[in-house]
C-alpha cells in the first residue's frame, strides 16, 4: 500500500535524518558499510510504520 499523505514535521524531520545520515556512511565508509545499511534499515522502519512501500 502507498499512501502519499502528508507527512508531520516529526515525519519529515526523521526521514531527512535518515536519508542524511546514510548519504554520509555512505560517502565515509563505503555504500555497503554496517554504518550505511543501517541507515537504511532506519528509514524502511520510517516508512513501515506507515504501512507504506517504497
Amino acid at each position: 500500500m502507498n499512501d502519499y499523505s502528508p507527512r508531520t514535521p516529526e515525519e519529515l524531520t526523521r526521514i531527512a535524518d535518515a536519508v542524511a545520515v546514510m548519504g554520509q556512511a555512505a560517502h565515509d565508509y563505503g555504500p555497503g558499510s554496517p554504518e550505511a545499511t543501517g541507515a537504511t534499515t532506519a528509514l524502511e522502519s520510517i516508512y513501515q510504520q506507515k504501512g507504506e512501500t517504497r
